[in-house]
């Protein structure tokens, strides 16, 4: 019978086996780790889940989840895989002896990220590290196959203006600035914009698409010709996971050889062009991290203004503009009629003619309560609708290949066939399992 000693750290192991003499028999010791109790912990909670939330889930007794949590018990195989998958974490976390840093995401630029619930920041922090880890393959696969191009345009503000990385710089270069030099900063972005989209994109372009959603695809395809992944994610795989964009609209890895975006795909098209154009200056900037709708950060300020001023530029917009401020509903039916016109939302117009000082700040509050109120009862519905069944829509592989463009795609596909990337390690890249990445990337 095998005999087991335990101590912190390790289960030592005394087996015998058969030598090549059958008279002679040798001992030996066989020493494996033992999970780490804090590790089980750590991982529980950073998932965002109660001790009853995670028993259910991995279909474990609570008190004997307790027991493994104390130490006092010894996970199988079996239960340490349904952790990993249920904490989103690989399983040899379990086994290291400290509980590892936070990883860094960058700046959180949101403006209501305490306000969060443990649960919804444990589903944006697994978003977030699926794009690092993605991003990190991608380059490094780049690296190998020695097709690193740094890309000009990333850190071209900041290093314009002569500024470390660090987003303080940054912050404090925009608050000292004047009026004159913000609005020349501004025009520099605008310089940076058309550098990222090309010919193939310009605003007269973008404005002539028959609707929003082309302008959008339009915008996307600019950005992957550029150098720019783009993925459209708002969940980890399951209704259960959504995430709505008043938790996060949007997060970039400013790379200068892979930089890599998030867009919620939950927002509507005209918000996701928007969250695009803010996130190119965010590159422009240098800046990596996560923004919501936040407006009171000076960065977030200055990439809102920018992205406003390519959608809808000072002069065209007051050589349209008409509007009575005394009469909010034919405001309110002007301002639709130029989000019509030039596939643009409520909110940016209303917020345009704020910035312009074309509306007063009564109105623009009162226009914005309308959008906002518009707004929230749309997801609403639409969040109510998505968790029905919807017979005659598209299908797993092809929402997925919507979502991960054609940039992605391309570069998995490319990467396989030359033997840079094994399938392995394209399944991370691409957010599914390693049998499920040729019927992705090879649709019949």
């Amino acid at each position: 019978m095998p005999s087991t000693k335990s101590k912190r750290g390790e289960v030592q192991l005394f087996v015998h086996s058969i030598c090549c003499s059958e008279s002679s028999k040798s001992l030996i010791c066989l020493v494996m780790p033992l999970v780490n109790p804090d590790i089980m912990v750590w991982a529980r909670k950073t998932a965002g889940l109660t001790i009853e939330e995670a028993a259910t889930k991995i279909q474990l007794e609570r008190h004997k989840l307790e027991k493994i949590e104390r130490g006092e018990d010894i996970p199988t195989p079996s239960m340490l895989r349904r952790m990993a998958e249920k904490y989103r974490r690989p399983p040899v976390t379990f086994y290291l002896e400290d509980i590892p840093r936070k990883s860094n995401y960058g700046t959180d630029f949101r403006g209501r990220a305490k306000e969060y619930t443990p649960k919804e920041e444990a589903h944006v922090s697994a978003l977030l590290r699926y794009a690092q880890s993605s991003q990190q393959l991608i380059r490094a696969t780049l690296e190998l196959e020695e097709e690193a191009i740094i890309l000009p345009f990333v850190g071209f503000l900041r290093q314009k203006w002569n500024l470390p990385k660090e987003a303080g710089s940054v912050k404090q270069r925009l608050l000292d600035m004047s009026t004159s030099q913000y609005k020349e900063s501004v025009s520099d972005a605008l310089g940076g914009l058309d550098l990222v989209l090309g010919d193939e994109c310009t605003r007269d372009i973008y404005h002539a698409q028959p609707n929003k959603a082309k302008s959008f695809k339009l915008l996307r395809a600019s950005c992957e010709r550029s150098g720019i992944f783009v993925i459209l994610k708002n969940d980890l795989g399951s209704y259960h996971t959504k995430m709505s964009s008043n938790l996060f609209r949007a997060f970039v890895v400013a790379d200068e050889i892979a930089p890599l975006m998030v867009i919620n795909s939950g927002d509507s098209e005209a918000a996701k062009s928007f969250s695009l154009l803010h996130e190119i200056v965010h590159l422009l900037l240098e800046q990596t991290g996560i923004s919501d709708l936040e407006l009171s950060n000076p960065i977030e300020k200055f990439c809102n203004q920018v992205a406003g001023q390519w959608l809808l530029p000072s002069e065209s917009l007051k050589a349209v503009w008409t509007g009575d401020q005394s009469r909010l509903p034919e405001l309110a039916g002007m301002i639709s009629q130029l989000c019509e016109q030039w596939n643009l939302s409520h909110m940016m117009v209303a917020t345009r003619l704020h910035q312009e000082g074309l509306i007063l700040q009564e109105v623009y509050s009162q226009l914005m309560e309308v959008y906002k109120f518009e707004w929230e009862r749309s997801r609403q519905h639409n969040q109510k609708k998505s968790t029905g069944k919807q017979d005659g829509g598209p299908g797993y592989f092809t929402t997925q290949r919507s979502r991960l463009g054609e940039g992605m795609l391309h570069f998995a596909d490319r990467m396989i066939q030359s033997g840079g990337l094994t399938v392995s390690k394209a399944a991370i890249i691409l957010g599914v399992k390693p049998w499920n990445v040729s019927k992705l990337l090879n649709p019949k």
